[in-house]
């Protein structure tokens, strides 16, 4: 996997599978404009069963990954998913985390009221709502 996250095809490809998702962390502080050096991407998705379809679609484009007990799967090779919470996919383009709700109880309608239309490119605009991580 890349040292640095390039968002932009993994972006997209959720963008065209009508994905409902909202990035947050460093790849939405870098997209609203902050000097930020992302290493990985931070998505909060809609748990919907029909959205969950999609996400899978657009990482199976992909050719995206993901740990299991006895190593590495395609995800387009795996039956079951940790939606409960979320979970980590890799990509050629780097690593997701998909998030479908967090620790504080936030989830994507939490984190859509507070994120902005950001545009990736003449065609798409996403929803990202810059968050920080402080341990």
């Amino acid at each position: 996997m890349p040292a640095v996250i390039d968002p932009l095809p993994i972006l997209r490809a959720l963008a065209d599978h009508d994905c409902r998702f909202v990035v947050v962390g460093s790849v939405a502080r870098r997209l609203c404009g902050d000097d930020v050096e992302p290493r990985d991407l931070d998505i909060v998705v809609d748990a919907d069963p029909a959205n969950r379809s999609a996400v899978v679609a657009a990482l199976t484009q992909l050719d995206a990954t993901i740990d299991r007990r006895f190593g590495r799967r395609r995800i387009a090779d795996t039956i079951d998913l940790p939606w409960a919470w979320g979970w980590r996919a890799d990509t050629d383009h780097g690593s997701v985390d998909l998030i479908t709700r967090f620790v504080d109880a936030t989830d994507i309608h939490t984190h859509d009221a507070a994120a902005t239309d950001i545009s990736i490119d003449a065609a798409r605009t996403i929803r990202c709502h810059p968050t920080e991580h402080h341990p």
